[in-house]
Parts: structure tokens; sequence; C-alpha cells
């Protein structure tokens, strides 16, 4: 019989062993089943007499369990790979895709059809050029393409009953990637393209949205944006925590709800400075307007607080701000329906605030009195949302100076904002006055927060026409010069080894985009550069490379930054200047 530390140190060895074996196996496997970091998709969607369509490209890497057998120098053998194709996309691009047709869901008929890509092609530009590429001739045997390169381009079909009926889409293709990003156009016959872009996955989207329907997601949408953004949160409890009586209650959440109703309408219709500075600032604020309020609650007495409607009115203004942020990226799930979203959204919020409401008053009611003195319990529960908030501002003010900040250039757009500004302004002022006059003149507590909700409710209305304008060309200024030259910086290192300056400007450019909407050369942008690895820029990297291209085809820089965002860039056509265009010299 062997000695115990002997068997001990057998056993010992052979669990390090295993242990040192399983590390191994699992390091290949990982490295076997890595998923990328960035994935871009770009799909489209389209209804067509008995049969829908959805054609989508999607990075080839993102499937990874295909048994690639790449060649001595690494490229793919597209003759072994090829019929490889309709499985993988079946199995990771239309099994995770949901589509419904008037609430019956959609099951695709036959078999996938599929077509590799090099990353320069540009077919992805429009659906019948997508269509016809992925139905065409493949890409020849002999073609050099490495496997992180190569684009899948796929055609799924969808038996339907009716073009003209309400379609839903479900897409789960987050799991193609770490962070994905889809662009996905919707194309109705007889009317106009919708453009979507979303990162992960949206939930089950309206392609075509009616007003119920819109108006049910925002109202959800606003909920959870107040439930879940704990400085909104704070700020509001910091108003009512001194205040017992259900008449100064009413008017200070009515305030607030009237102020932060008119900067969110005119924020998200386009009335906000567009400097990429502007939210951490007013991120910044907020968390200035929780600490105000807080040491307010300790320093004065809430019997001397009679004019705290005017701080909820002023500091409502910044928070709406705040909101309008959050609603920006989900706007385009409206459709056309933009004012019963944004009515939708702000009702949202205020049934998520009157939640809150609800169990917060009642239990500040029953806890203060029950303390030594409720002087001392609103001085220290105030103390302790000023501690925090006091950190928020501090962390959040250290972000806002990274920021470089310029003056802006006296331009046209410069005017338009500034006029526009005012217009905003002007309508709070005008608010804020109404608020107080009806405040003096009706002594009913119903009667005032009706007539109060009326008016906000017209503001908000009549702030639509007040912001409208007309459609903005690439001519006016849309982009910074410091977007431009970090656009050239980007260019110089991703995309000049593939390009050349003069591939994107002069007569390719004119041929290619001129007088379509800027969206669709963004789209371009993110979905095809760099071609070494393609959808992985980030938008605002899109964005700078976007405004490097607009500026070697002589188009102006302005005042405001270039937003990323691509129903925005929907708004804006392109066009080129009267004078031929100056190439940058690199």
């Amino acid at each position: 019989m062997g000695r115990p530390g002997t068997s001990i140190m057998r056993w010992g060895g052979s669990a390090v062993l295993f242990l040192w074996v399983l590390l191994i196996w699992s390091a290949a496997a990982v490295q076997a089943h890595e998923i990328p970091a960035r994935v871009g998709i770009l799909a489209f969607v389209r209804p067509e007499g008995q049969l829908l369509r959805v054609v989508a490209r999607v990075p080839l890497e993102s499937m990874r369990d295909l048994d690639i057998r790449p060649r001595a120098d690494g490229t793919l053998d597209l003759a072994t790979l090829g019929p490889l194709l309709p499985d993988a996309a079946k199995l990771w691009i239309a099994d995770y895709l949901k589509l419904y047709e008037d609430g019956r869901p959609l099951s695709a008929s036959g078999t996938v059809r599929t077509q590799l890509s090099v990353p320069s092609d540009r077919s992805f530009t429009s659906y019948d050029a997508a269509v016809a590429h992925v139905t065409g001739v493949p890409l020849p045997a002999s073609t050099e393409l490495r496997w992180t390169q190569a684009m899948l381009d796929v055609i799924i079909e969808y038996p339907i009953t009716n073009d003209q009926a309400h379609f839903t889409i479900e897409p789960g293709l987050a799991h193609l990637g770490v962070r994905t990003t889809t662009v996905l156009r919707f194309l109705p016959p007889g009317s106009g393209e919708r453009v979507f872009e979303y990162i992960g996955n949206p939930g089950l989207v309206a392609l075509d949205p009616r007003w119920y329907e819109a108006a049910r997601r925002f109202v959800v949408l606003g909920v959870g944006h107040i439930l879940s953004g704990i400085d909104h949160l704070l700020f509001v409890l910091c108003l009512v925590i001194p205040v017992r009586r259900w008449r100064r209650l009413l008017e200070i959440i009515t305030a607030f709800t009237v102020a932060h109703s008119i900067t969110l309408v005119g924020s998200a219709l386009g009335v906000a400075p567009s400097a990429l500075w502007f939210p951490p600032l007013i991120e910044v604020l907020i968390a200035l307007s929780i600490v105000y309020m807080a040491l307010e609650n300790v320093v004065v007495p809430a019997e001397r607080l009679g004019y705290r409607w005017r701080m909820a009115f002023a500091f409502g203004l910044v928070h709406g701000f705040g909101f309008s942020f959050a609603l920006k990226e989900s706007l385009q799930f409206g459709g056309a329906h933009v004012v019963a979203s944004l009515a939708a959204f702000n009702v949202g919020v205020e049934i998520g605030q009157l939640a809150v409401l609800a169990v917060a008053v009642p239990l500040l009611a029953w806890l203060l009195p029950k303390l030594a003195s409720e002087r001392i319990g609103v001085i220290v529960l105030s103390a302790i949302v000023a501690h925090q908030a006091w950190h928020w501002m501090t962390e959040r003010g250290a972000a806002l100076l990274a920021y470089r900040f310029a003056a802006p250039e006296i331009d046209t757009a410069f005017w338009l904002s500034l006029v526009q500004g005012g217009l905003l302004l002007c309508v709070a002022l005008g608010a804020a006055w109404g608020f107080q006059v009806i405040i003096r003149r009706f002594g009913s507590p119903r009667s005032r927060v009706v007539t109060s909700l009326a008016i906000g409710l017209a503001v908000a209305l009549g702030a639509g026409p007040t912001v409208a304008h007309a459609q903005r060309t690439t001519r006016d200024g849309i982009f910074t010069a410091e977007q431009a030259a970090q656009g050239r910086d980007l260019y110089l290192g991703l995309c000049q080894s593939c390009h050349t300056a003069i591939s994107h400007t002069g007569a390719p450019f004119k041929e290619h985009w001129v007088g379509k909407p800027l969206s669709d050369l963004m789209t371009y942008i993110l979905t095809l550069m760099p071609k070494s690895a393609p959808g992985t820029l980030e938008p605002d990297d899109a964005a700078m490379l976007l405004a490097y291209i607009l500026k070697l085809n002589g188009m102006p820089a302005g005042s405001a930054t270039l937003s990323a965002d691509i129903p925005q860039l929907k708004q804006i056509k392109i066009e080129l200047k009267t004078a031929a265009p100056k190439l940058l010299q690199h």
C-alpha cells in the first residue's frame, strides 16, 4: 500500500494535467467562435404582389459555425464555401427574423438565396441593385477574399396575401456581434421609404405604424424612461419633500410638466444646439438642479417656498432637453405620426412621474411626522440626495470639460438656429406668464390644474409650426470644420490605402450621390467602410468621414455639428455648389 502523500501527489498531478488540457481546448474553442466586436447590417424589406422580400447584407465573419477551409494564403475557397451559405443564412439570419402580416406570422418559403460580395461592392445603395446582385452571377472561384472582409448577401422571401397589409417585424440579429448596428429600409408600394437605424434588437417594430400603435409604443417608452432615470426622479422628489399641501403640490408638478413639454417637443423637432458638448452640458445642469433644490430644502423652511413652482418651471426646461435625448433615437419608430408620438411619450413620462409621486408623497407624509422633528427629517433626506447629486455633477462636469469649445461661425445656419432658439424662449416665457396668471386668478385647484394642462398642450402643439423649416441641403453648412479635419485623419488612416480622393469627388460623386438624401451616403459609409472591416465604424466616426467627403466636394463648413442620425440625414438633400470642388491636399 502506497504512502498517502504519494497518492495525493498523483491525483493532484492528474487534476493539473486535466485542467491544462481543458484550458487549451477552451481557448481553441473561443478562438474558433470569436464574436465580432462590431457588425453592420444593411437590409431592405419590400412587399410586392403576393411576396414580401427581405434583402440583407451582413459580414460573413458573423456566421461563426461555418466549416471554413481557407487556401494556403489565407483566402477563402469560394467553390467549397458556396454550398454552405444557404444553410448558414437560414441558421443565423432567417431563423432570427419574425415578420407579421396584419398580426399573422409569416413563414419563409423555399431556399434562401445567397451571394458573397467584396467590401467595395456598392449594390446595396438601392433595393433593385441589391436584388440584381444577389440573383446575378457569383464571384469567380479565383477571387482572393479573406474571411474578415467578405460580405454575405441574402434574399429571404415570404408569401403574403396583400402588399397593402399592415406589416410588422421583430428582428433578433443582435447575436451576430457584440455591438450590432442595423439600417433597415422599408419600401411600401405607392409611398416613400421609411428608414430605421437601431442597435441590438429593437423589439416588435411596425414598419408603417398606425397612430395608435405609435402612441402605445411611446407611452411605454416614456414610462420606462422616467422610471429608469434616477436623476429625474430625485429632482421630482426634491420638489415635493417639504410640501404637504396638495394645492401647492399640484402647482409645482404642473409647472414642471408644462416646462419640460416645451423643450422636449422643441428639441425633438430640431430646435436645440447640435454641438457635441450640448448633451453633456444638459446632464451637468440636471445634476445641478438636484443639488440646488436639495440645498434649498435644507436652508429654506417649507412655509417660505411659495415661489417653488417658478424653480420647477425653470429647471423643467432643462429636464425637457434630457427627455428629448432619449426620444430622438426612437422617434423613427413613430412613422408619420410625429405629433402623436411626442404627445404619447410625454403622457408616458407623466404616468411614470405620477406613479412615483403616488407612492412617495403618502410615504413622506407618514414617515416625516414620526421623526423627532419633521424639519430634521427634511434636512437629512435632502442632504443625502444633495450628496449623490454633487458626485454626479462633478463627474459629468469633468466629462464636459473634455470637449473642445469653439466660437460658432456667423453664417446662415447660425442665424437660423438663433431665431429658432429665440422663438422657443418666447414660447417658454409666454407659458410661464400664463401659468402665473392662472395661479393668481383661479382659486379652485381643479380648475387651475385643468386650465394649466390645456395651456401646456396648446403650447406643445403650437411649437410644431414655430420650428418648421424647409428641407436643408449640403450647401447650408451642416458640418463643422473640426469634423472635416477629424474625418480627414480617419480617411488617411483607414481608407486611403483602398481609395484615392478623386474617387469621392467630381463626376463619380455627382453621378452616385447628388440629388439623393444624405442618409444614403451615410448608410454606405456605415455598412461598407472601411474595406478591411466593413460595418465596424462608430456612428460619430462615420459622421466625421461624411463631413470630410462633403468638404472634398466644396461644401461649406458651418457652426452645426453633423449628426449620424439616419432619420435626420434623410431630411438633408445632397447638392453641389456651383463652383467646382477643390481637392484637399493629403
